[in-house]
Formats: structure tokens, sequence, C-alpha cells
């Protein structure tokens, strides 16, 4: 997202996968900061994402205890899938720089299914 250098304090770093799409899994690191979350692939490559360009952040929780990954949809109509990167340690971070409606509970594979069959 973004082209030039980006000056970005990290709150919280934590090992994830970034899902480009079902057969492109690209593995690195998440970092929380203080002016956006940013994911550097260990391949080489990364990703911007400012607060400000932030739409909604949607946290995979299973069980009600689990939490996978999550899913950022831009401003921009963009979306990115992290599986990993310490999200309920990040939900802190996460609520200080985003409003309450900009937090989603996305369902479990489970209970996605069992949705489904109801």
């Amino acid at each position: 997202m973004a082209e030039q250098h980006f000056e970005n304090k990290p709150e919280l770093s934590a090992a994830a996968n970034a899902a480009m799409s079902p057969v492109n899994i690209q593995p690195g690191y998440l970092f929380y900061g203080d002016k956006a979350i940013e994911f550097r692939s260990n391949k080489g490559g990364y990703i911007i994402i400012p607060w400000e360009k932030i739409d909604y952040v949607s946290l995979e929780i299973i069980m009600k205890f689990y939490y996978r990954g999550l899913i950022i949809k831009t401003t921009e109509g963009q979306s990115f899938e992290f599986i990993g990167g310490k999200p309920k340690k990040a939900l802190a971070i996460l609520e200080q720089h985003l409003q309450p409606e900009q937090l989603r509970r996305r369902l479990g594979v489970l209970e996605r299914r069992k949705q489904k069959k109801s």
C-alpha cells in the first residue's frame, strides 16, 4: 500500500502467514505499530496498512477462546488475510487505534458449518 519509507514504531510483532491466495501463502512477520499494521515477508516484500485506511478488522475466533488470525478490509476495497500474528494480544492495540464498530468477530469453521446446516 505504501510506495515510500514509512516510520512505524512497532508495539507488537509476531510471526504470521499472509494468505495472498489459496495457493500463495507468504510466511513473515506482522508488526502492529503506532501508525500502521505492517507485514514483512520472509521472501522479501511488505504490506503497510495505515490505521486510517482500515475499514474494519475481522478476527477469526474459534470456540470463543482460540484466535486464529485476522482479515483486514481497507477503505480502498482491498482485503488481506493473516493467519497467526498473535491476534488475541493484538486486540488491545487494535482497540486503541480503531473504533468499536471497526472490530468484528468472524466465526470459526465449525460455527460457520453449523450455521449453514440451520
